[in-house]
């Protein structure tokens, strides 16, 4: 049985985006985000994205932190990814499943 939380991971006093959070993103007790001003995680220049990569850098819960927001759709960087990744290896991995570009041997 999978426990989930109505906040985000990154805003701990936030409702989130209305969809559930794991658990172990919204409560890990080593993600690297906890304390980090969330405006952080919603950058407006391309310094603001290597900020907020490097608050990713070596957290425990990345991997998941991605799959969650890339599953979900969210905005701003997730996992160390911006949307717009998250969203093209969205893409690439549908179009894999679906044998696009395959090559018939």
């Amino acid at each position: 049985m999978t426990h989930v939380v109505e906040r985000s991971p990154v805003f701990d006093d936030d409702p989130g985006p209305g969809i559930p959070v794991p658990v172990v993103l919204s409560s890990h007790p080593g993600r690297r985000c906890v304390g980090v001003d969330p405006e952080v995680f919603f950058p407006v220049s391309e310094l603001g994205v290597l900020q907020a990569r490097l608050v990713c850098t070596g957290c425990p819960v990345r991997v998941a932190c991605r799959e969650w927001a890339t599953a979900t759709g969210q905005d701003g960087i997730w996992g160390g990814t911006t949307d717009a990744e998250r969203a093209s290896q969205r893409h690439a991995d549908i179009a894999a499943a679906a044998g696009v570009g395959a090559v018939a041997a």
